[in-house]
């Protein structure tokens, strides 16, 4: 009789431990698993990812503390990157795990190397369940057949860089090209008249208003400088209904016609009206608008 308890036990064993998977099945199911794609000639210091899918019914959930710790190290396989992220739908809890791979282990032949299995368990429920990844295979390749001293021995010389060439004409050609940059800077930023075709009407005006210090009474001096400007190019007084008759004649102006309108309008209710004529911020903004129409002046606005 206790030969046949036995036996029955036995036989019921298998019928057990598939009404095990199969509860493990309905609490969570690993619906995707990709692996690297390439599976030969891996080499030291190379980085494999795997992604996995996973699926739980409520009330399980796949918490952090289940997935592998970042550093862990198993044969020469070090876990460099641990990624998880959640979504629920339709009353399924979706989990994409990420895991990254970088091979440390050296071989002086090529050789199969594993990425370890992963164990997650699974909380949240009553009885606990837990979602298996297995192991993944793939051939290593040493960088070079053999040991050190067949590597230095194979070693490539490396290629020298090119020299450029010194000659007297390379020579020129650059400190031509610098001449001119600095020729170029000068002309575009400098404030005196160090060249001839530096000294237009703006240019000097906007040299006296730097020099103009911002104190009372100052103010309408600065507003003399910048209208003795625009007659100099108008070549007679220019009020302020003639503007549209100076930006047909002098056209490279007309990018500041805006600007310009406002000046002559603020410059006559100053100057009729007193009003704000001793605001510490007019001659500051006198010099800004003066340096816009002095690179107009030259072309370079």
């Amino acid at each position: 009789m206790k030969k046949l308890t036995t036996l029955f036990s036995i036989c019921l064993l298998p019928i057990g431990l598939c009404a095990g998977a199969a509860a493990y099945a309905a609490e969570a199911a690993l619906v995707s698993l990709d692996n690297p794609r390439i599976a030969t000639g891996v080499m030291i210091g190379d980085v494999l990812e795997r992604r996995l899918v996973i699926e739980t019914s409520p009330p399980y959930e796949l918490p952090k503390s289940s997935l592998p710790l970042k550093g862990e190290r198993v044969d020469g396989i070090e876990l460099v990157g641990v990624a998880m992220q959640g979504e629920k739908t339709a009353g399924i809890q979706r989990y994409e795990v990420k895991l990254s791979y970088q091979v440390f282990a050296t071989t002086s032949k090529p050789s199969v190397m594993r990425l370890p299995a992963v164990t997650l368990a699974l909380g949240g429920g009553d009885t606990p369940a837990e979602v298996n990844v297995p192991a993944w295979h793939f051939w290593s390749s040493p960088l070079a057949a053999g040991n050190i001293h067949t590597a230095r021995s194979n070693a490539q010389p490396q290629r020298k860089p090119a020299l450029l060439d010194t000659g007297p004409e390379r020579l020129a050609l650059a400190l031509a090209v610098f001449l001119v940059g600095v020729v170029g800077l000068v002309y575009i930023n400098a404030d005196r008249r160090w060249l001839p075709w530096m000294g237009g009407s703006f240019a000097q005006a906007y040299r006296k208003l730097r020099n103009t210090t911002a104190q009372a009474g100052h103010q309408a001096q600065a507003l003399g400088y910048v209208h003795q400007a625009f007659n100099q190019v108008h070549g007679s007084t220019l009020f302020r209904s003639q503007l549209g008759e100076f930006f047909a004649q002098h056209p490279q102006y007309q990018p500041l016609a805006k600007d310009i309108d406002s000046f002559f309008q603020r410059s006559e209710t100053l100057l009729f009206t007193g009003e704000n004529a001793g605001s510490p911020a007019l001659l500051k903004e006198l010099q800004q608008l003066c340096r816009r129409l002095r690179d107009c002046e030259r072309g370079i606005a």
